[in-house]
């Protein structure tokens, strides 16, 4: 068993954080010794392991809480698997988008470098902007 400040310092996450999820109810509330004093366990540290890896991933705390039940024993297996394919599938429209995005900078990366020696840099700007809103006129 251990203090917040013990678990705070192994699960990464300030006490204040830590109390906050046991606030609304994200992790289960801590056991109170005669003292008044938070106690922790093992168990725990381990749900806040997993919410942590949960949010690095991508989820909210709105997610996670309707995933990770306070009493993992409550875990609904299914809405589990079907939630987690989701986001597999997010991450996947997301890669697409960056990948997207990845390449139209290339693209005016290289416009600007190796622009016509007959412009100058303002000329070749208004070249690109003119260029770039044809473009965006011709897929509206």
């Amino acid at each position: 068993l251990m203090n917040i400040s013990e678990l705070s310092k192994l699960s990464r996450l300030s006490p204040l954080t830590i109390r906050y999820y046991a606030q609304i109810q994200l992790s289960p509330k801590p056991k109170r010794l005669s003292t008044g004093y938070r106690q922790y366990s093992e168990e725990d540290l381990k749900q806040l392991y997993l919410i942590r890896q949960a949010q690095q991933v991508g989820f909210s705390l709105e997610e996670i809480k309707s995933l990770i039940p306070a009493n993992i024993a409550n875990w609904n297996h299914d809405k589990l698997i079907q939630t987690l394919k989701d986001k597999v599938q997010e991450i996947v429209k997301m890669q697409k988008m960056l990948a997207e995005n990845k390449k139209n900078l290339l693209i005016l990366i290289d416009s600007i470098q190796n622009k016509p020696q007959d412009l100058s840099c303002e000329e070749n700007a208004h070249r690109l902007l003119n260029t770039y809103y044809a473009e965006s006129e011709s897929e509206a």
